[in-house]
């Protein structure tokens, strides 16, 4: 074998398994959530989730992107607050601030909890914003108007939902 099919060969045995590995390790996580395209997706397309190397670093991502959405469905309310002119919808949105900004900051403390290896914490910090998001979508029912961020919250709630089904696999 000359030198430079050598040297291929190498670098394809060093650097495919790692592929494959940080792949399938995606592919687990992801095989234990509800919403399985929505994981596979979100952590598909993050770097670090592909080159990680253990099931906790998939956590972490999980939880970094569901903090990430918690946060914009936050402004995206915010935002929505400032232009609202119906006062059921105005209500409906001053509750979903109070509510998403709880969601943010438990998702913070999920963060915390999470470097820290404290798993049930974890699950209970985001089961509250979970619930936080349902409160926020019943706000709307309440005021009987329409929900403008229905399909930002359902992303959120799904998110969540896959963060706990990879924690409680950790």
């Amino acid at each position: 074998m000359n030198p430079i099919s050598s040297l291929v060969f190498l670098l394809l045995l060093t650097v495919f398994p790692t592929q494959i590995f940080c792949q399938s390790l995606i592919d687990k996580a992801c095989g234990y959530t509800l919403y399985k395209s929505l994981c596979l997706s979100t952590l598909g397309s993050d770097s670090q989730a592909k080159s990680a190397k253990d099931m906790l670093t998939i956590a972490k991502v999980a939880l970094k992107h569901t903090g990430t959405k918690a946060r914009t469905v936050n402004k995206e309310v915010k935002s929505l607050q400032g232009s609202a002119t119906d006062e059921g919808l105005k209500q409906a949105l001053t509750d979903c601030a109070e509510n998403y900004g709880d969601a943010v900051d438990q998702i913070q403390s999920s963060t915390t909890a999470l470097a820290s290896n404290r798993y049930s914490d974890v699950n209970t910090w985001v089961t509250a914003a979970m619930d936080d998001a349902a409160s926020c979508d019943q706000s709307f029912k309440d005021q009987s108007v329409k929900n403008p961020i229905a399909s930002l919250s359902t992303t959120f709630t799904q998110l969540s939902s896959n963060v706990l089904a990879i924690t409680n696999h950790l």
